[in-house]
């Protein structure tokens, strides 16, 4: 993800993202956010849901340990959640394969056949398969 983005991510969300300035002894936050860019708004939409229920339903607060993208999909882990909060991860980890990694777009969004898997929408998928 673009550092412009993902630093937006961690001001809006500071404590979801709290341990993204420790070593790598400590977390895989230190290599930020190990996704594309087209899933920014999804990542958005699932800290704002979580950080809202933390606030108001008092839920406990969840610290993210890594994010990032495994065989097509998003993979969102944590110190730690609640059933309710693992809903809503996983939610947000199955729309993931809805959803192109690239632009964010969810029109005619597929994964690729063969070697790396990726989640891309058919304009994307033209572009990453001609740049192989």
């Amino acid at each position: 993800m673009k550092p412009e983005l993902q630093n937006q991510l961690f001001q809006k969300y500071p404590k979801i993202f709290q341990d993204r300035n420790k070593s790598p002894q400590e977390t895989c936050m230190c290599w930020g956010l190990e996704i594309g860019d087209g899933w920014y708004w999804l990542i958005d939409m699932l800290c704002y849901q979580l950080q809202w229920d933390i606030d108001k339903n008092n839920e406990p607060q969840i610290v993210a340990s890594q994010v990032k993208e495994k065989f097509g999909g998003l993979r969102f882990y944590t110190n730690g959640s609640t059933e309710k909060q693992e809903a809503q991860i996983s939610l947000a980890e199955t729309m993931s394969y809805h959803i192109c990694f690239e632009c964010g777009s969810t029109k005619k969004v597929s994964q690729t056949e063969r070697g790396w898997i990726v989640t891309l929408c058919k304009d994307c998928m033209e572009k990453y398969l001609n740049d192989k």
